[in-house]
């Protein structure tokens, strides 16, 4: 499901995908939260979401800087959230 056809940002779907009432507490999920939101992400063509989508939660979720293209921009964050981290952001340098 294309998230556009839910009037939904990205970040909005991901938030209610990992049951967050607030698009804040969203940063902050947990470890299989996060695992959950990449596994959702996998299932989301690149093209559902704008570049500036999916480069918004690239950097909201991860701090990561943007990528070119949605698919590289999926694929990091994906990748990103997939991996353990401490509380807070992985942030990418």
């Amino acid at each position: 499901m294309r998230c556009d056809a839910l009037a939904l940002s990205l970040l909005e779907f991901l938030a209610y995908k990992a049951g967050c009432p607030y698009l804040s507490d969203l940063p902050r999920v947990s470890g299989w939260q996060r695992v959950r939101m990449a596994r959702e992400l996998e299932q989301i063509p690149a093209e559902a979401a704008s570049l500036h989508d999916w480069n918004d939660a690239l950097d909201y979720l991860t701090g990561a800087p943007p990528e070119d293209t949605a698919q590289a921009a999926k694929e990091r964050l994906v990748h990103l959230l997939s991996q353990p981290c401490g509380a807070g952001k992985d942030r990418v340098t």
